[in-house]
This record gives structure tokens, sequence and C-alpha cells, in this order.
């Protein structure tokens, strides 16, 4: 959304007045500077756009700020909260949300919608297989027990969610999912998190000595390619989805862009002894085009995964470490090894926060452990 440079002089004084005791209120709300930033921004193009300030004006606003609304994270609460302190009708007082009963089964109205929803999925952004197979579930989840989505069943199926107990992680799953599913719906809503305490589980990252083991395995296979797929994965740290839209001319010219998470744009690069030796293999074999290739076409990501176990399984290493996002943990552990700098690593990775990298910082408990008997020797 292209945003105009918004004078608040030529509005009216009315609109003015409701304007300045808004942001008076945030501040003694005890607000913070980007939480007050947001709220002003965001009502202060509602006060220029609006044709009329009252809920009637809110709503023909919304209509027609959709797709506008649907991007802009926070905008429909600041709004309201806005309206509720000017007094037209929007009350600030919480009410009791109530949960969702489930219904017997989908209606085939909204049964299309999650199928439309899917197919916008492969056209407007680059999701995973994954993802995709992910955000159905949810979707469906949501209409199995509402059969509209707006703004106070997504309320009320969050609410349904927490009484299930279900971990917070799912449910932040399931709510971003609604948030993807308002840009397609162009229906916008407010999601609040649930708040999770991010921690990896750094004991199920395979160790140098069984990476080790698994390339001696596949490199005296006939077929070499996983020997290949297993070094791409271990050395560059890519997402299985990202990893998947690989082609052998990739590794051999050494580097390639990428387009990852979040529809987010990367460089990758690739060993320059790998680049050599898949040079080296390509000529030997003739191998060409798409790198992950089955027996009939290109390996979906489930096929992909199983396999990875099974080469597990062949030298007994733990199915829980045998997957593709466990080499992205290798990777970054090995890298942090050899170089301390987290911000270089969050590049590489495509890690839009640091505070993601900094969790590869951990220690695993057989790491805490050795480091405990060698320090405590009083």
């Amino acid at each position: 959304m292209q945003y105009k440079y918004y004078n608040l002089l030529i509005m009216d004084t009315d609109r003015q007045n409701n304007y300045t005791g808004y942001l008076g209120y945030l501040s003694s709300c005890g607000a913070t500077y980007r939480k007050i930033g947001l709220a002003a921004k965001y009502v202060l193009i509602f006060l220029e756009e609006a044709d009329e300030i009252s809920r009637r004006g809110y709503q023909r606003y919304k209509r027609g700020h959709a797709s506008e609304l649907s991007t802009m994270p926070g905008a429909t609460d600041a709004i309201l909260d806005f309206l509720s302190f000017i007094g037209v009708g929007y009350s600030r007082a919480k009410r009791k949300v109530k949960s969702l009963e489930k219904k017997e089964d989908i209606c085939a109205r909204n049964e299309k919608k999650v199928n439309e929803f899917i197919e916008w999925l492969d056209t407007e952004s680059d999701a995973s297989e994954r993802t995709r197979e992910t955000y159905r579930f949810a979707i469906r989840s949501f209409f199995s027990y509402a059969d509209e989505f707006n703004q106070e069943n997504v309320k009320r199926f969050l609410k349904t969610l927490e009484e299930q107990k279900m971990k917070p992680a799912t449910i932040n799953n399931r709510m971003c999912a609604l948030v993807k599913y308002s840009k397609f719906a162009k229906k916008p809503i407010s999601v609040k998190r649930v708040k999770t305490q991010r921690r990896l589980s750094t004991d199920n990252i395979p160790t140098e000595k069984e990476y080790q083991a698994l390339l001696a395995y596949l490199k005296q296979k006939p077929n070499r390619d996983p020997y290949y797929w297993l070094r791409i994965l271990a050395t560059t740290g890519l997402r299985l989805h990202e990893f998947m839209k690989l082609s052998w001319e990739d590794v051999a010219n050494g580097e390639v862009v990428l387009k990852g998470k979040g529809s987010k744009f990367r460089q990758v690069f690739f060993q320059k002894s790998l680049q050599q030796e898949v040079r080296e293999y390509m000529k030997e074999t003739g191998r060409t085009g798409h790198l992950c290739m089955g027996k009939y076409g290109p390996m979906t990501d489930k096929g992909f995964s199983e396999r990875l176990k099974s080469w597990g399984d062949h030298l007994d290493i733990a199915r829980s470490k045998m997957h593709a996002h466990a080499f992205r943990h290798f990777f970054a552990k090995q890298y942090l090894k050899k170089n301390k700098d987290v911000t270089q690593l969050a590049e590489l990775l495509g890690h839009s926060s640091l505070d993601t990298t900094m969790i590869y910082l951990q220690k695993s408990h057989d790491e805490q452990k050795r480091d405990f008997n060698r320090n405590v020797t009083w």
C-alpha cells in the first residue's frame, strides 16, 4: 500500500480534537512508543479517508479498504479503540467470549472456499507442500466450528482452542493460517497470538559422527544422488521446500537466488569442493535439471522425508534427528563453531529476526554435561 503524507491541519476541527485527545489517552495508558506510533498512523489514515466518523462510516471504510487493512496488522483494533474513545457506540468493556460448538460436517460452500484458498496459495505465495496442507487442515478445522468467516468467529475459535488445552505453538499456527485466509477472502481480522517460549531442542540434531556415517553409507550406493542431497542440505541450511526447487546446474554454478519463507529472496552459496564434485558427477552420469528426482518424477516433500528416515534406520540414528530441518539446525550449529557471527548466519538462513538465530547458541544436554565436568573441578 502506498501511504500518502497525512496532514492533521486539513481535517475539520472535531476530527482534529478527537485525534489529539486520543493520542493523549494512549500516552496516559502507558502504551509503548511503537504502539502509539502505529495506532496514530492507522487512526489518522482513517480520519482522512472515512466519509463519516461513526459505526456506519467505519463499516463503509472497512469494506472499501479491505485489501489494505489485511496488510496492516493492528489497524482494525486501533480504529475500533479510537471509536470507543470518542463514544460512538463501540464499548471498550471486554465481552466474555464464548467458545464454539463443533458441527457435524462442513458445508459444501465452505469446502469449495477451502479448495479455492489452496489454489490461491499456489499462485499468490511460495508456500511449501507441507505449509499448504497445514493451512488446509487449519481452515477446515475453523469451518468445522463456524459457518461464516468473520472477526467474532475467529475470536470464538481461538477461545475454543484454548479451552481444548491445545499447545500455544499449535494455536498460533492455526491463527497464522486464518490471517492468510483473511487476505484471500479480503476480510481483515485482528488476531491475538498466544505467548510461547521459543526453544530449540538441540538434542535432536545429528552429530558430526552421525553425519559422516550417513555420507559414507550413501556414497557407496550405485546411485549417489542421495549422497549429494544430504551434503547440500547440511552445508546450506536450506528449508525443505527451498531445497526441492534446486537443479543440478544451481549447485554446479556455486550459487543461486531462491525465494524462501515469507516470499523473501536470498542468495544461497555452495561449497567449492561440492561444486566441483557435482560438476564431475554430472559429466559422469549425465544428470541435469531438477535435483531431487524419484522413480516417477520430481520427489515430493513427504517422499524425501521418508527417504531420510530410512537412511537413519539403516545406521540406527534416532528418527527424531532424521528430517530435513534437523540438517538446517546442524548447519547452523556447525557454522557457529567456526564463525561466531550470528548476523551473517541469520542472513544465510533467511531469518528476519536475530532472536530466531540466537536459539542456535544453545548447547545440547551432552555439551552442557561435558562443559560442567570440565569446569567444575573443586
